[in-house]
């Protein structure tokens, strides 16, 4: 049966749902204004949205556009020149500080600096600080440290259609751990409750599938798999008789057992069925077929993958795998197959979960370039390959671009929401460990690898660009307007401070006789690499007095700019304390004491154990740096048939959701600081 369809100005077409294959009916949607209850406590304020166009938000992490115009042409990302010549764009827009993709889209999306929010960085402190240690930390994408409300919330609350297609801090209530002394449990669990109200509203779907990963990505030999019995396998009649002799195998994964059985046509092995059972019946078949060559967009994206295997998670969840076999030996003897990380898309409400999984099986959350640089798609360009590898890899990245489509898609058709919020990651993983390698910059500069790399660099943010068009082309089959926004920059490196090395030859940090930090002798640490915290009082196991600690910093900033190199120019070129830059949103309950800026070509690292505080690196290209700089700096455009063309002044991500709320006619997220 098709999901019920919300009422709306500018209607999808039914057949969209029905390519969908969407066979979970959400019996709890109904049609917003509807009759309801006046003492029904999940009923959302009057919409305030008449007259106004649908809105869709995409945020293209790692998105810089001096960084982008410099390197990759209108030729290769045509729509992201599009919306950048056509719509009206600020000059550039200021991240967090750190400038860190957790952080950053906190701020985004809640308004307001990671000293309000609690989303201090992509690592972050444990709250409260008299239950836990300087060197506990926690992950800066859960809601659980969050201490705001985020603007799909704010919209929903007012009546509009929401949709939150897996943004950071997603899709449940935020924890609100304490952020000050005064910060109680009552107020705590009124916030609480009155987020999972608003959750609960027919006219919000959210998801996030990056807070649950139960199965990493891998590439399987034939060495990784237990030979098994083939004629254990129901349904083997079906197969051709011309074939060879099936082999079967199995191996053990996080989420259960699975089987493969081999087999081909004529002489040759060509195919894998995989099931969660020895049964044909129950199986996918991956299908090898030569690396991809004809370039996207004119074809089905990642066609050589298998359909979606339903297995389930470890806590019962439906979830999805996709297989590519990628080669084949014609006797059997070896093969190489690649399935994605597994993760689970949560939602907003168990229904919520259930359709989209229908609609959009086998979600995953990244391309598999951290294979291929581990060698695992075969030998890379850099190391003498001749290209297979980087083709397998690109196909990785095909797949993401397509769920994230597919993704969209459904929540579009499915809601027809007034305020959507988007998001991908592709870019930020691409610029991670290709970017480098175009940088004349750095020290291992090899013109031609960089035109190599640059064509297979180009080549995956045209996958990029795909994205973007399909979002433009939702936005404007409905007459609504796009917001492409991204949460930093990028910059390019090649060596290691170690800021731990410094801090302990400074005397300000020690060690005991395993080689770990000491709390109780040690005066500052830097637990996540981004600042430097002092081992304030206030901390469990902490020693530095509150009189003393202004001392402390003094000692860290003396030691940070006594680095220099070897031509005798310093690393750290500016030391920022917190207490005196909060308009830049440093420090906060689980934020640290000393930030700073560094030279170029250097990124910072918690070891203890380095040599020395300065030492090479392999090349790579990051963020997490003073977010002032320009190769920090983000974008912020509007695109759409009503937005006239041009530039506005610069702005910070803390302004995004206040805008939006002015445009929509809702106001600010409750605790943004951020202006519109």
């Amino acid at each position: 049966m098709p999901l019920p369809r919300l009422a709306r100005r500018h209607c999808v077409p039914a057949a969209a749902l029905d390519t969908l294959v969407v066979t979970v009916v959400l019996a709890t949607l109904v049609a917003c204004g509807g009759a309801r209850d006046a003492e029904d406590t999940t009923t959302p304020t009057a919409a305030v949205t008449d007259g106004h166009t649908p809105l869709l938000v995409v945020s293209m992490d790692g998105l810089n556009e001096a960084i982008l115009r410099r390197t990759l042409s209108p030729a290769q990302v045509p729509t992201f020149y599009q919306v950048l010549d056509e719509g009206r764009c600020a000059d550039y827009v200021i991240p967090s500080f750190p400038s860190l993709t957790a952080a950053s889209h906190a701020a985004i999306w809640n308004g307001a600096w990671g000293n309000v929010t609690g989303l201090t960085g992509n690592a972050l402190h444990r709250l409260p600080r008299s239950a836990h240690s300087i060197l506990e930390l926690r992950s800066g994408f859960s809601y659980e440290p969050l201490a705001a409300e985020p603007v799909w919330l704010t919209a929903a609350r007012h009546g509009l259609r929401v949709g939150g297609h897996h943004p950071t801090q997603a899709p449940f209530p935020a924890g609100f751990p304490p952020q000050h002394e005064d910060w109680t449990e009552r107020e705590t669990q009124a916030r609480r409750a009155e987020q999972r109200r608003i959750l609960d509203q027919a006219n919000i779907m959210v998801f996030n599938g990056y807070n649950q990963r139960p199965m990493d990505d891998r590439v399987l030999r034939r060495a990784d798999m237990t030979v098994a019995d083939a004629a254990a396998w129901r349904g083997l009649d079906a197969l051709p008789a011309n074939g060879p002799s099936p082999r079967a195998f199995t191996w053990e994964t996080p989420l259960g057992r699975l089987y493969a059985l081999l087999h081909g046509d004529d002489d040759a092995y060509q195919r894998l069925f995989i099931a969660t059972q020895p049964d044909l019946s129950a199986a996918v078949v991956a299908e090898a077929h030569p690396t991809e060559t004809q370039p996207a967009g004119n074809r089905p994206l990642g066609r050589f993958f298998s359909a979606a295997l339903r297995v389930q998670s470890t806590g019962g969840e439906p979830v999805a795998m996709r297989f590519r076999l990628f080669d084949v030996a014609r006797d059997g003897s070896d093969f190489l197959l690649y399935h994605p990380a597994v993760h689970v898309a949560e939602a907003n409400r168990p229904e919520v979960q259930q359709a989209y999984e229908a609609g959009v099986p086998g979600w995953f959350g990244n391309s598999s370039m951290g294979l291929w640089a581990r060698g695992a798609f075969g030998p890379r360009l850099d190391q003498g390959g001749d290209g297979t590898a980087e083709r397998r890899m690109l196909e990785t990245a095909e797949l993401v671009t397509e769920v994230f489509n597919a993704g969209s898609r459904w929540l579009w058709a499915a809601l027809e929401p007034e305020l959507m919020i988007d998001y991908f990651p592709l870019p930020d993983t691409v610029d991670h460990y290709l970017l480098g390698f175009l940088d004349p910059r750095w020290p291992g500069y090899d013109a031609e690898l960089a035109e190599r790399v640059g064509e297979l660099r180009g080549r995956l943010w045209a996958l990029a660009d795909l994205r973007l068009a399909m979002l433009r082309d939702l936005v404007a089959a409905a007459d609504g307007r796009l917001v492409l926004l991204g949460d930093h920059g990028m910059r390019v490196t090649w060596q290691f401070l170690h800021l731990n090395v410094v801090l302990r030859e400074a005397g300000l940090l020690v060690l005991d006789e395993d080689g770990e930090i000491e709390l109780s002798r040690s005066r500052a640490v830097s637990p996540n690499g981004y600042w430097i915290t002092v081992n304030t009082t206030d901390w469990r196991e902490g020693i530095v007095a509150p009189e003393d600690r202004r001392a402390v910093i003094d000692e860290v900033t003396a030691a940070l700019e006594a680095i220099v190199d070897s031509a005798g120019k310093p690393i750290v070129t500016r030391v920022y304390r917190a207490e005196e830059h909060v308009d830049l949103g440093l420090g906060g309950a689980a934020g640290g004491d000393i930030y700073w800026r560094l030279a170029p070509g250097y990124r910072t690292t918690t070891s203890v154990h380095a040599t020395a505080a300065i030492t090479p690196a392999r090349i790579w290209a990051g963020h997490g740096f003073d977010s002032t700089e320009p190769d920090m700096h983000t974008v912020f455009c509007e695109w759409g048939e009503d937005v006239a063309q041009g530039r506005t002044p610069a702005m910070r991500v803390i302004d995004i959701a206040p805008r939006l709320g002015d445009w929509l006619g809702f106001g600010s997220p409750q605790d943004a600081t951020g202006e519109p």
